[in-house]
């Protein structure tokens, strides 16, 4: 099995998980080409599954939040990811829909301080 926590732990602990992520939250605040150049060294890597895992946490669970998430998301979700004290996942993909976003059917309502979610989900990534 794919040691997901572990290998995050570590490449969190290198700061390889928060090169573009706001410092505030433990990232590097560097600008985007440095994850270019980190992107071109996991694609070295002789397994698709690895780099692509790191992928989803860096660029495809993380930004959204790091871009437009309140402060107490970040401090909750945000930073621990960049830390790499917890994985990041999506979910994108649905039946009669697959991955294309525009043809996504889940929705969310507002419930009081909560949102209760509909929808159904083939899978998760990460």
């Amino acid at each position: 099995m794919f040691p997901a926590h572990a290998l995050f732990k570590k490449m969190g602990d290198l700061g390889l998980l928060g090169l573009t992520k706001p410092e505030e939250f433990g990232g590097m605040g560097l600008d985007y080409s440095y994850s270019v150049v980190a992107a071109q060294a996991l694609g070295k890597i002789h397994c698709g599954g690895v780099p692509m895992a790191i992928g989803v946490q860096t660029d495809m669970a993380t930004p959204a939040l790091a871009r437009f998430g309140s402060d107490e998301l970040r401090r909750e979700f945000l930073a621990p990811a960049v830390a790499g004290d917890m994985v990041a996942c999506i979910g994108v993909s649905e039946p009669g829909a697959g991955s294309d976003v525009a043809g996504v059917k889940t929705t969310a309502r507002k419930d009081g301080s909560d949102y209760v979610i509909n929808g159904s989900k083939m899978w998760i990534t990460n």
